[in-house]
């Protein structure tokens, strides 16, 4: 006997987990694009808000036609959603550089928030000592923090939690690294054509940063001299987690790149296809941000 049972369609749906400075406006400005009316950013009333799995899956269900969604408040772990699968898309930093851009952002903004205020009034230096001082939330590990533990600060992350953020950077659809920004898309683009075929990833940068050199190494010298040397190991040790995070997200790029056939051609002609890329192919100058 045959029997043909009436079971719903599967879903295809990226969700973008946002990290503040680390590429998101980017990233949120390719899946607009490509997607239009289908993308839809989802954040909750205020700054701390969360967006969890019950208010994601009724957002979810009373909007068929969305395909992408990007947003600050989403947390890890990934939610299960009813006959969705879903393509997480998270990209991390080298911390010690995200926090110059954060410095960068909060400086140049017109906004009248306290980080702002401060960023305006004080330098880098004094600047990041008064967050270590005030707010290790905004300072220490908060990439490994975001993956691990669902953004909550609770305590100072450890080695555990690395191996747990590690974990999900494994498991990602579309894991990210501002550093490899190019490789990151070229490898996703690839793996995502069995559901997306006509999805193209290249991209005009959206929301940049002041560059600080292209080489990494250059970059850590900018922020010695800028910040201070005692200033500059404070806040490595601080990031310890987040930079052991960042060595092994690169990794995970460079094995997934590896994987893709034709790379070099193919990373080639991607660069070709972004508007910035045709004249300056040395992308390592751009910051993201």
């Amino acid at each position: 006997m045959d029997f043909r049972l009436p079971v719903s369609a599967t879903r295809f749906l990226i969700l973008h987990y946002h990290i503040f400075k680390n590429g998101g406006s980017t990233i949120t400005s390719i899946l607009e694009r490509e997607f239009r009316n289908g993308f839809a950013t989802v954040h909750g009333p205020d700054d701390v808000s969360v967006v969890d799995q019950a208010s994601l899956a009724h957002f979810v269900a009373d909007h068929a036609s969305i395909q992408a969604i990007s947003s600050h408040h989403l947390r890890y772990p990934k939610p299960v959603l009813p006959d969705t699968i879903i393509f997480d898309c998270c990209f991390l930093r080298n911390p010690l550089d995200r926090l110059q851009s954060l410095y960068s952002y909060f400086q140049n903004i017109l906004a009248d928030d306290p980080l702002c205020r401060l960023a305006r009034q004080e330098p880098p230096r004094s600047f990041f000592k008064k967050l270590i001082d005030n707010a290790p939330h905004l300072i220490s590990n908060v990439q490994v923090t975001m993956l691990a533990s669902g953004g909550a600060f609770t305590r100072p992350v450890d080695t555990f939690d690395v191996d747990v953020a590690s974990d999900v950077v494994g498991k990602m659809a579309i894991p990210g690294l501002v550093e490899k920004f190019d490789e990151s898309l070229v490898a996703a683009e690839y793996f995502l054509k069995p559901a997306f075929p006509r999805l193209k990833l290249d991209y005009l940068p959206q929301n940049v940063s002041r560059p600080l050199g292209g080489d990494p190494s250059d970059r850590q010298e900018w922020l010695k001299h800028s910040w201070g040397l005692e200033l500059y190991a404070t806040l490595t040790r601080l990031n310890q987690c987040d930079l052991e995070l960042w060595r092994r997200t690169e990794r995970e790029i460079t094995r997934r790149i590896d994987l893709v056939p034709d790379a070099d051609q193919r990373l080639a002609d991607f660069r070709a296809r972004c508007p910035t890329r045709q004249a300056e192919h040395t992308y390592q100058r751009i910051h993201i941000a």
